[in-house]
């Protein structure tokens, strides 16, 4: 992330001592690089309908379509279609479709199409699309951006994808593996790290009729958060523990109370055998009502819609690794065991 934005500020500070007036129209311009072209040293003087980069050159915008091979670098603004090999470098504002093999960099604003094999950096707003191999960042956007790190500095209306996204705050979607925004804000990230400012962090010690005790932690926005667990119980005498991963949703419904929804998959590991190449899947739907008794307390009750897969066998039989209170559907194929049933999930919420 440093480097990303050194690099930005760099070129920033070499665009923004450039004359950024482009003072007359031209149709066609070709240069081999500058200032070795049809406009010489004039051509920052120029805006071009048509432009023709042989290897890089230096312009004074464009009005139409530009190609370079290497680069293509206005003082002006850019409007219309935009390619290059290496690099788009514009001091103004970029209209259209820029497409590059490593980065764009415009110190103004963009809007429509920014696609480029590393990055695309904008100092101002950026509307529309937004698609690089390793990150985009701009001070706001607007529309959707897809890249391994899409990083707005303000505000974000529309969907960030990507490992990593960033937005201070704004209304939208982030899907990712870490998501960081604001909690006053309507930007719901779904990711497994959601880091909300002043969001949903919380402590829960819950049972059912499987396991004694679990304990979770969950972080994100009421609205959505991920749900990291482990459990501890017992069957046939031996130690059945679990760890687990979901989903969960908290809905207001009046004052104090709340609708809380699950949705978790744990993996049960049977008298403490890790490693093991043994499936057990245990999935479940939770549907609590919560009771807020404080800000940072809550108790939580409701059915639980649970599905349980094996392929663990003792002797060429399905093992018994846990004791289902019932079932509702029950199928054993050569490989898998399937079984369902309705139990019960409880417990006490600590909110941070």
């Amino acid at each position: 992330m440093k480097t990303i934005k050194g690099l930005s500020i760099l070129f920033l500070a070499v665009l923004a001592s450039l004359n950024t007036n482009a003072q007359e129209k031209k149709t066609v311009q070709v240069s081999f690089i500058y200032p070795v072209g049809t406009a010489g040293t004039n051509s920052v003087d120029y805006k071009n309908n048509f432009s023709f980069n042989i290897i890089g050159g230096l312009n004074g915008g464009v009005n139409g379509f530009e190609f370079g091979s290497v680069a293509n670098i206005n003082q002006g603004d850019v409007n219309g279609c935009q390619i290059s090999g290496v690099c788009n470098v514009t001091s103004g504002n970029n209209r259209g479709g820029i497409v590059s093999g490593v980065c764009n960099i415009a110190s103004g604003d963009s809007k429509g199409l920014l696609l480029s094999g590393v990055a695309n950096l904008t100092k101002g707003q950026s509307i529309g699309v937004a698609i690089s191999g390793v990150a985009n960042v701009s001070d706001s956007h607007n529309g959707f951006q897809l890249s391994t790190i899409n990083f707005v500095k303000n505000n974000l209306y529309g969907s960030q994808i990507g490992v990593v996204n960033y937005a201070k705050k704004g209304k939208g979607i982030q899907i990712g593996v870490v998501n960081v925004c604001g909690a006053d804000d309507d930007v719901l990230p779904i990711g497994l790290f959601n880091v909300v400012k002043n969001g949903y962090y919380a402590f829960e010690v819950s049972t059912n009729e499987l396991f004694i005790t679990s304990l979770s932690y969950k972080m994100g926005k009421e609205k959505f958060h991920t749900i990291f667990r482990a459990g501890i119980g017992e069957h046939n005498d031996k130690s059945v523990f679990s760890t687990g991963l979901g989903f969960g949703s908290i809905i207001p419904i009046k004052d104090n109370h709340k609708l809380n929804m699950e949705l978790i998959c744990d993996a049960l590991h049977y008298n403490w055998k890790w490693g093991d190449n043994k499936m057990n899947l245990l999935n479940q739907f939770n549907l609590n009502y919560q009771y807020q008794v404080t800000k940072h307390l809550g108790i939580k009750v409701g059915p639980s819609f649970k599905t349980f897969v094996t392929n663990q066998k003792e002797n060429g039989e399905f093992a018994s690794v846990i004791k289902m209170p019932h079932t509702l559907f029950e199928h054993s194929g050569s490989k898998y065991k399937v079984a369902g049933w309705i139990g019960f999930n409880a417990g006490i919420v600590f909110s941070l």
